[in-house]
């Protein structure tokens, strides 16, 4: 499926994105700016709190080894600062501790329904969905059996404090852009 992922990503215009979510292909364009000012903005706030041993990273593909599988591109992640030295292109989930996706206005449904289920079943600790059409967050952890078991909703305004392995992290909502 990867080997199809990339055929196709070769011939889209600049920009797109390809994935692999729950078996099926997904394209998507290059976002727009108030989708990468909310990004921006949390990026920021995140990277302020973290130890020296963590950093953030932007649109890093994640997904195990072998051209089977689910391959994500989240809008932001957290790895440790060493991967950094690394050239690789795929990260393995076993070491994301936190994925940020943003809505997009043309096709929430994959942020709001697949991927909790794929980023659940990657066992990445924390996934982190802004919606800025609607004003509000969901933060889900615990990962177990494909499923986030911990489930918490914010609207804009909150301060969403994440979970474990990042408790000491803390997003504030209010500046974040609203979509019109």
């Amino acid at each position: 499926m990867r080997a199809v992922a990339d055929r196709l990503a070769d011939v889209l215009p600049t920009g797109f994105r390809v994935e692999v979510l729950g078996g099926s292909l997904v394209a998507s364009p290059a976002p727009s700016n108030k989708h990468n000012g909310v990004v921006r903005r949390v990026m920021l706030q995140v990277e302020r709190q973290l130890t020296p041993d963590r950093m953030t990273y932007q649109v890093s593909s994640v997904g195990f080894g072998g051209d089977d599988g689910d391959l994500a591109i989240p809008d932001l992640v957290v790895l440790p600062s060493k991967a950094e030295e690394e050239d690789e292109w795929l990260n393995s989930p076993d070491v994301v501790e936190f994925v940020l996706e943003v809505a997009s206005p043309g096709n929430p449904a994959t942020d709001v329904t697949v991927k909790p289920q794929v980023y659940a079943s990657m066992g990445i600790p924390i996934y982190l969905l802004i919606d800025p059409r609607r004003g509000s967050a969901v933060c889900r952890s615990d990962p177990r059996d494909g499923r986030y078991q911990g489930i918490h909703h914010f609207r804009y305004g909150a301060v969403i404090p994440l979970p474990d392995p990042l408790e000491d992290v803390r997003i504030e909502t209010d500046a974040l852009p609203r979509y019109t």
